[in-house]
């Protein structure tokens, strides 16, 4: 079961206004259940003295004293999260049984009848309400109370409403945001494997998928599997291209041979003028580079080797 089913939940104690009101209802509580038992008192002794006599006193004591007895065994039990039906429905039979001898002193009087009646009705009713606010506590502390569905949405849809009822109520889920929410996620999921597999991904997809996600069950395994499944391979990256490699440098290209001796006929002549020129000036003046007018000069002034 997934974290949407709900659970316990803390309970936020009671405001100091809750509390003086709860006070004062019980105090009230105890001034019907004590004007009550005083008005039944006399009309039961009076129907129970043929049979009694003078001890007749003791059905009408013995009658109230057993129903606040078991009232206050049920509330207990209510209040402990260990309800027994038993003892609230023996206590509403001996109201009932209170409010049939009251009725049988009014000799068929109808008002007198509703008289007798009122205060044993009120008695129950509050006993009711007290037991509603106790089992409802201890039900959310426990986290076994469920959350109701709010009517509006039955008005608008009433059949998927129906169906995530039954899921709260199969799966033990008690918040209805929670029960929502689970919704959402198990049509989310229905819409990606309708979109993967088409109408018929029933009996395409994978059956405990198709289990999880028909029941409401185990979320979110059904939504991470329904994500695996309908999600498309991913191409595998190619390798990155080699960098271009590059070009050879060209050797710039030598002078022609016709161009250099030109150059030699000329700086032989320019040399036998002016012993004493620079290899830069006789660069410039041959209008090549110093480095190769220096070359030139070096070259062309060192004496021949002998034969």
């Amino acid at each position: 079961m997934d974290d949407s089913t709900g659970g316990a939940r803390a309970i936020m104690p009671l405001t100091r206004a809750q509390r003086v009101l709860a006070g004062v209802g019980g105090l009230l509580f105890a001034g019907l259940a004590a004007l009550g038992g005083y008005g039944s008192f006399a009309s039961v002794r009076d129907v129970a003295e043929p049979w009694f006599g003078a001890q007749a006193w003791i059905v009408p004591a013995g009658v109230d004293l057993g129903i606040l007895a078991l009232v206050s065994v049920a509330l207990l039990l209510e209040w402990l999260a260990m309800p027994m039906p038993a003892l609230r429905w023996m206590a509403f039979a001996f109201t009932a049984a209170t409010v049939w001898l009251n009725i049988s002193a009014a000799h068929g009087d109808i008002t007198g009848m509703v008289m007798h009646a009122a205060m044993p009705v009120l008695f129950i009713t509050f006993i009711e309400a007290v037991r509603h606010a106790i089992r409802r506590r201890a039900g959310i502390a426990a986290g076994t109370v469920r959350e109701g569905v709010p009517v509006a949405r039955w008005l608008l849809a009433p059949f998927s409403t129906f169906r995530l009822w039954r899921r709260m109520v199969l799966w033990q889920i008690t918040s209805y945001p929670h029960a929502l929410q689970a919704e959402q996620r198990r049509r989310h999921a229905l819409a990606l494997l309708d979109d993967h597999y088409g109408r018929k991904w029933k009996t395409k997809a994978p059956a405990d998928v198709v289990w999880m996600l028909k029941d409401g069950v185990m979320l979110d395994e059904a939504l991470t599997r329904v994500t695996t499944l309908t999600t498309p391979p991913q191409p595998e990256p190619e390798p990155p291209a080699p960098a271009p490699k590059a070009p050879p440098k060209r050797a710039k290209p030598a002078a022609p041979r016709g161009v250099a001796t030109d150059n030699e006929a000329r700086a032989l002549a320019i040399i036998d003028a002016e012993p004493n020129i620079t290899g830069a000036e006789l660069g410039r003046r041959l209008n090549i580079s110093s480095r190769q007018g220096q070359r030139l000069l070096s070259r062309l002034s060192s004496p021949a080797p002998a034969s």
